[in-house]
């Protein structure tokens, strides 16, 4: 009779710990949710979670905590997110660097994002602008194309480093146009684009931080490599659109620390989902350029697995050399 006491405890514990979590996610949320951001305020990441957050505070009526915690390419605050419990109210904002490429080639990132983190969705697909020094007179990718066989391994292009997702999507360009270049590594995009306007570089793939020099037709926007036209570059085409199998893999994303309840990663996922498709929220993200997603957790996940594995083919072929 003993034995069998002690034989349903355990029984019993599980029982208890299944009711305390599912207590737990149908009276979620009852607090403000943390939203960390693992960058500065005031850049892309930033703008975009705040105006999600702002959205999707009013369709959880709970307020969002947006918490900047920059620093050590993002690790400072997707270890804030570990750190916190696995309870629905601390959510990361994660990017193509922190799930795929830095813990590809960063040996002190320690970060394992899909063992330790739960994709909950991709917010929006972001876009790279490839753009030109304008003295060269590229009209076209065609035009661009038939310079660069002309001239195979002549052209310098430059990326904000090596072995960042510019990097990668360089390198995915250049093998889908059939042209060679010479890699020109910088710290950020400011010099990279004064050095294609000065001559240095030929070209670059660039994000919205090259809006203002194409704006001011300092260099030559020849394609973006969005599915469709970006609304905040109407005049220039996408690759796809131009018959050329091409579309960054550039998004911004949300995730929670695995071991958060499985009911709660579902309805953050359904409230994000809502607030993203609010037409006020819709409209701002399509002017800023940016296709909204709100994809489902394994969807997410696939991506980022299907990033890893493309990532991971180029660095062991040798295509992208991170020295």
């Amino acid at each position: 009779m003993l034995k069998q006491r002690f034989l349903k405890l355990p029984l019993i514990a599980a029982a208890l710990t299944l009711a305390a979590t599912q207590a737990l996610a149908s009276a979620w949320p009852q607090r403000p949710i943390k939203l960390i951001v693992p960058y500065p305020a005031g850049g892309l990441t930033d703008v975009v979670s705040r105006l999600v957050g702002d959205e999707l505070g009013r369709v959880l009526n709970t307020p969002i905590v947006i918490d900047n915690r920059a620093g050590a390419g993002g690790q400072i605050g997707l270890q804030a997110l570990l750190q916190a419990p696995r309870d629905g109210y601390t959510m990361a904002l994660v990017v193509p660097a922190t799930m795929v490429t830095l813990p590809l080639t960063n040996p002190n990132y320690k970060i394992k994002p899909l063992d330790q983190l739960e994709p909950v969705t991709i917010a929006v697909d972001t876009f790279l602008t490839l753009v030109t020094d304008r003295k060269l007179g590229f009209k076209s990718v065609q035009d661009f194309v038939a310079y660069g066989k002309k001239h195979p391994g002549k052209m310098n292009y430059g990326t904000p480093g090596a072995g960042t997702s510019f990097h990668f999507n360089n390198v995915m360009m250049a093998q889908k146009l059939g042209i060679e270049a010479v890699h020109v590594p910088y710290n950020g995009e400011v010099q990279m684009l004064n050095d294609i306007v000065g001559g240095q570089l030929q070209y670059a793939l660039v994000s919205n931080a090259g809006k203002n020099f194409i704006d001011g037709g300092q260099v030559s926007a020849l394609a973006v490599t969005s599915r469709n036209r970006s609304n905040s570059l109407p005049n220039t085409p996408s690759f796809k659109e131009l018959g050329v199998d091409f579309v960054s893999d550039g998004w911004v994303g949300y995730a929670v620390a695995k071991g958060t309840p499985p009911d709660i990663v579902s309805k953050l996922h359904a409230a994000l989902a809502t607030a993203l498709n609010a037409p006020a929220v819709k409209s701002k993200l399509s002017d800023m350029g940016y296709q909204v997603v709100g994809n489902t957790p394994e969807q997410f996940r696939q991506i980022v697995r299907q990033n890893h594995d493309s990532y991971s083919a180029l660095l062991q072929s040798g295509a992208v050399k991170l020295k």
